[in-house]
């Protein structure tokens, strides 16, 4: 079996790629030779094309049986979606369903954002570019291009991603192995919608049987990991506190402070305009947020916040009969991007 991977040089497609070569002839397709220097180097030869040239499509395509499109595709100035950007996205999608056999298998990789406030309440409704609305149009070009063509087509909107060679887990091993005790600012039952890419790998054979159609499947950890279990997982010997801060009733919108705190442009106009009481209210409120934030900062127990902590978890239709994660985990130590403690504390 062959399964191509576009977005091969990512941080999701490259350890996806050195996970699958075990079980499969993975095809890696990087658009030039630098992209490929770092999987070539273990042993997994890559094809060397942009799929959105139809020739080169054809001709990187031509023999798969499955292709897994890990890419995302954003302005490089702003980092967000443009039109030329959400058409190269398409574009990717449609040459996969067009230029791939008969019988191949499209799955997209979205994510757990296109549930926009069903899973993060700080998500925007009306400031553009909407993520969450970029990721369900390419799925909705997903299912377009799944009926059109009669192949299967999967989107998976994944959670947030962990692995060996992943951000989030360096992040949180460098935290866990930099401190004695640590305090962490969410309730330790609350589910994380942590995905490991073991699972991940797993989901994508499990879509090659005949009872999986074509649809939109939520995809995080077997079962659903809590946040204590993601920070045991990973710690060694430090002390963990699980404690949700607890807001008031009576202060002020906690939404309305979040949003001042990202778009600190608009805070002068919204003092100017509104009546004084307002004013000093505001004015007080950030004055108090502040003073906590120093405080902490004293103290010896440090205090682990996350974004990710405010999310609900994820809804859904999700595959049935997958393995538990931690099993999986079990089996699998990758060396080539696990990090040591000293590397972690540098």
């Amino acid at each position: 079996m062959k399964i191509a991977v576009i977005g091969a040089n990512g941080n999701v497609g490259t350890e996806l790629c050195y996970m699958l070569k075990d079980n499969c002839e993975v095809i890696p397709i990087v658009r030039n030779k630098i992209g490929a220097v770092f999987l070539e180097h273990h042993g997994i030869k890559c094809r060397i094309g942009d799929i959105l040239n139809s020739e080169t499509a054809k001709l990187v395509l031509k023999d798969v049986d499955v292709v897994v499109n890990a890419t995302w595709v954003s302005d490089r100035f702003t980092g967000s979606q443009t039109q030329g950007s959400k058409l190269i996205n398409k574009t990717i999608i449609e040459n996969s369903f067009k230029y791939t056999p008969k019988n191949s298998v499209i799955i997209y990789l979205s994510t757990i954002r296109a549930f926009a406030n069903q899973v993060d309440p700080s998500t925007s409704k009306f400031w553009p570019p909407r993520y969450d609305v970029e990721k369900q149009f390419l799925e909705k070009i997903m299912k377009n291009n799944s009926s059109k063509y009669k192949k299967k087509g999967i989107s998976f909107r994944c959670g947030h991603v962990f692995g060996e060679g992943q951000p989030n887990t360096r992040e949180i091993r460098k935290t866990l192995l930099q401190n004695k005790n640590l305090k962490i600012d969410v309730n330790s039952n609350s589910a994380s919608n942590i995905l490991h890419i073991v699972t991940l790998k797993n989901a994508i054979f499990k879509c090659l049987e005949k009872g999986i159609k074509s649809d939109t499947y939520s995809l995080v950890n077997n079962p659903q990991w809590t946040w204590k279990e993601i920070y045991d997982y990973y710690n060694v010997n430090c002390v963990l506190k699980f404690e949700r801060s607890i807001v008031k009733k009576n202060s002020i919108n906690q939404k309305f402070f979040k949003f001042l705190k990202t778009k600190k442009k608009f805070l002068i106009p919204i003092l100017y305009n509104m009546p004084k009481k307002f004013e000093l209210r505001i004015l007080m409120e950030l004055s108090t947020r502040k003073f906590k934030s120093e405080i902490n900062k004293l103290e010896s127990e440090e205090k682990i916040t996350n974004g990710n902590f405010g999310y609900i978890p994820i809804p859904g239709k999700q595959l049935p009969n997958l393995s538990k994660t931690i099993d999986l985990l079990k089996n699998y130590n990758n060396s080539i991007f696990k990090i040591g403690k000293n590397e972690s504390q540098n």
